[in-house]
């Protein structure tokens, strides 16, 4: 199933400015940095996801590596409400419950490395469980093996089994769909992309049909690795 979004230059002295000012460079709407900021927003169970996961982010991260700071959002189209019987949270997810626990166990991993890992890994250690979970046979159980698999220390792996377990998961996901509910305009495909909190037509394009070359352009002169010559 397709997991559909949107239907749809300064002058020298000002990017001198914005450059000194900011640290950053300005060209037309883009901002020319060190560093890009890259929202996914997927699902556990989603093809789409997987695919641009396996095809697009895995084969080129290495390389981009140290000009990207990646967040995970796993919630996509999914929904949430509070019982008013039970207080507890419910969830109901694109792909079936079993994507709804999938995304709960993917948040309770990027936690428990946020919280337990030292922050020079944090990053790596993210994509390496992320990257492994999306792509095993079975996303939605794959979490505490992909966490041996990518290395995670003991406290990570018992913090993932605690929060799976718990309360911790559900409020997990229902920070991640507030999250995704805050895009604008409103996410309508999975996986949505964003760069630097921007959402946009020319960027889903762009992250689907060459990611590489999406984070090269947003990379200022001088500041660019070695795969954006090639890009």
């Amino acid at each position: 199933m397709r997991c559909y979004l949107f239907t749809s230059s300064c002058s020298f002295a000002a990017i001198l400015v914005a450059f000194l000012s900011h640290g950053n460079l300005v060209a037309g709407n883009e901002v020319l940095n060190n560093v890009v900021d890259v929202g996914v927003y997927y699902e556990s169970l989603c093809r789409d996801s997987m695919q641009w996961i396996k095809e697009k982010l895995l084969p080129s991260y290495d390389q981009l590596k140290d000009y990207i700071n990646i967040t995970f959002i796993p919630y996509g189209k999914a929904s949430h409400t509070k019982s008013p019987v039970t207080g507890q949270w419910q969830f109901s997810c694109q792909h079936g419950s079993s994507e709804c626990e999938g995304n709960m166990a993917q948040a309770c991993g990027i936690h428990a490395i946020q919280k337990e890992e030292s922050a020079e890994k944090v990053q790596q250690l993210t994509v390496s469980l992320v990257g492994c979970a999306m792509t095993s046979r079975y996303p939605p159980s794959s979490v505490p093996q992909c966490a041996k698999k990518a290395g995670l220390s003991k406290q990570a792996e018992e913090s993932i089994n605690k929060c799976i377990e718990g309360s911790l998961s559900k409020e997990l996901l229902v920070a991640n769909g507030e999250r995704t509910s805050a895009l604008n305009p409103p996410l309508s495909f999975v996986p949505t992309i964003t760069i630097d909190g921007v959402n946009s037509k020319e960027i889903q394009n762009q992250a689907f049909s060459d990611f590489p070359k999406l984070i090269c352009d947003y990379l200022a002169e001088g500041a660019k690795p070695l795969l954006c010559s090639r890009a």
